[in-house]
């Protein structure tokens, strides 16, 4: 693999990046760039992907969608997210953090703009494939840069305050959306997707004035406790190195289907199999949104102190409980357990993944093996929603595609607790 798919930042592109950052006062600037990058994120994925399962129920009675039509424009968002992280690599060390996650934001408010006012199904397509090749440009650069900024006793931390924001926007559509009311000749799915434009326009500003690609931009060190260990920071990844890599891969991927399938049609569920009013199930959307903003958090704290791979494990216990809860019965109480099961843990595994590549493969190599790891969990998240869309078609819900998550989600489990724990730093 070459050095340009592997390094985060060139010292061309570093010199580049020297405008004079904001100060608040002994604050350390890794903090400024996590929160940012919890900003952005909040865009990028709560905006950007989540948005999309509450918008869902009022946008397919106008277009006329099916379920399988639906799954397949899930499906184009992830194809545009995957094209991101092939590119990435290439794209990363020429521009850094703060202007590939800044033109990311600029995408996918043009995206926005163009959906509000289509409504041809091939055309929206395509503006979601833009949408994620946007979404994309902004998860893989913001996580991945945490890896310079943070040693390894505070990264899974700062990971999860990263991951912190898209809960908030999966809040903001929870109880946004349902009150959404038509204006002039627009429908209100229509005017959701252009307020979030005009939030991803505010949040590029914000991001390009606050992100600094590394420490030495800012004349500062990672902030933690500097590893007792020899760091492992070589610029590419080792051959032997493969094998973790498609391990950590497979279980990602297993994350990355079950989770879309969940995100995208549990609000479906709740109007359908459920009973559940538009608004209150926007209600209970928004619970899963409140509680994933600690989720990250927590189980970055978590493996910082019990490492990745237990973590990872205890992940999964959540997630498969969350699946099989609305899988295997129909009755009120046993959703509100799953979403607050899955809210718990929603954001868990990209946290424990992101800090996984910095503390098995080194800072340098951190983007690169991200991009790797992402690109299987991309091709997760590809085929999930497609194939769940394709069973609900067949058996009218959703309750075989979930009861498969929780059984896989299992086999996940298992496979991280077969990993090789990281050398304490």
């Amino acid at each position: 693999m070459a050095d340009g798919m592997t390094q985060q930042d060139s010292p061309d592109q570093r010199n580049q990046d020297n405008t004079a950052p904001l100060r608040l006062g002994k604050l350390h600037y890794a903090w400024i760039v996590a929160a940012t990058g919890s900003i952005a994120m909040f865009c990028g994925l709560g905006l950007g992907r989540f948005a999309f399962g509450m918008l869902l129920p009022s946008m397919s009675p106008s277009l006329g969608l099916n379920y399988t039509q639906s799954g397949i424009l899930g499906f184009t968002n992830l194809i545009g997210y995957l094209v991101a992280v092939l590119l990435s690599p290439f794209i990363l060390p020429r521009l850094g953090t703060r202007t590939t996650a800044t033109a990311s934001l600029l995408l996918i408010a043009v995206s926005m703009f163009g959906m509000a006012f289509t409504i041809s199904f091939p055309i929206l397509c395509a503006l979601y494939v833009l949408t994620g090749i946007g979404s994309g440009g902004v998860v893989l650069p913001v996580m991945s840069v945490m890896s310079h900024w943070f040693f390894p006793s505070h990264r899974g931390l700062a990971l999860g305050l990263v991951m912190a924001r898209p809960g908030f926007g999966i809040i903001l559509s929870g109880f946004v959306v349902p009150k959404l009311l038509p204006i002039s000749t627009l429908l209100s799915w229509q005017t959701g997707w252009l307020i979030f434009a005009v939030i991803n326009i505010a949040v590029a500003w914000l991001t390009f004035t606050l992100i600094r690609n590394h420490p030495d931009n800012v004349s500062q060190s990672p902030f933690g406790r500097a590893p007792t260990l020899p760091v492992k920071n070589k610029k590419k990844l080792e051959r032997s190195n493969i094998k973790l890599l498609v391990h950590l891969g497979v279980i990602f991927a297993i994350y990355g289907a079950t989770y879309m399938v969940y995100v995208t049609f549990i609000v479906t569920s709740m109007v359908g199999s459920y009973q559940l009013s538009e608004a209150a199930a926007g209600g209970v959307w928004a619970w899963i949104g409140l509680l994933s903003m600690f989720s990250g958090m927590l189980f970055g704290w978590i493996s910082d102190h019990i490492g990745r791979r237990l973590g990872l494990a205890l992940a999964f216990v959540f997630l498969a409980s969350a699946y099989l809860l609305v899988g295997l019965t129909d009755w009120h109480s046993g959703l509100y357990l799953s979403i607050i099961l899955f809210g718990l843990v929603v954001w868990s595994v990209p946290v424990i993944m992101a800090a996984s590549a910095g503390d098995y493969f080194g800072p340098a190599a951190a983007a690169s093996a991200l991009a790797a790891l992402t690109f299987a969990f991309s091709g997760g998240q590809a085929l999930g929603p497609v194939a769940a869309g394709y069973l609900a078609e067949i058996t009218r819900d959703f309750s075989i595609s979930y009861m498969i998550s929780g059984i896989v989600a299992f086999v996940a489990l298992g496979l991280a607790l077969l990993l090789r724990p990281q050398k304490q730093a």
